[in-house]
């Protein structure tokens, strides 16, 4: 529970940088990299604790399974998606239209 606690505490803090303390109208300087840390952080975490579930763990062969199908079943219809949808539109590889 103090795990979603933590991620509200993460939106509240961002939001109120964002909104209140933030000067409005000025680029903020490595903001860039002050979110790829704290993104990090946070999946950091997340690995953590989902390492130390052991439920997790001891099925961690059938979810590795899982994903593997969904992903696959996902970029076969995202292609078959694209194909359909070039040509409906009559277009080729680059997005050209021939009508």
């Amino acid at each position: 529970m103090w795990v979603v606690a933590l991620y509200l505490g993460f939106i509240v803090t961002g939001f109120l940088i964002g909104s209140k303390i933030a000067p409005k109208g000025k680029e903020i300087k490595y903001i860039d990299k002050i979110f790829a840390v704290l993104v990090f952080f946070v999946i950091f975490l997340m690995g953590t604790i989902i390492g130390s579930d052991e439920k997790v763990i001891s099925s961690i062969g059938s979810i590795g399974l899982i994903a593997f199908i969904l992903t696959i079943f996902a970029m076969t219809g995202s292609l078959l998606a694209v194909t359909l949808l070039r040509k409906l539109l009559k277009m080729d590889r680059r997005g050209i239209r021939h009508e």
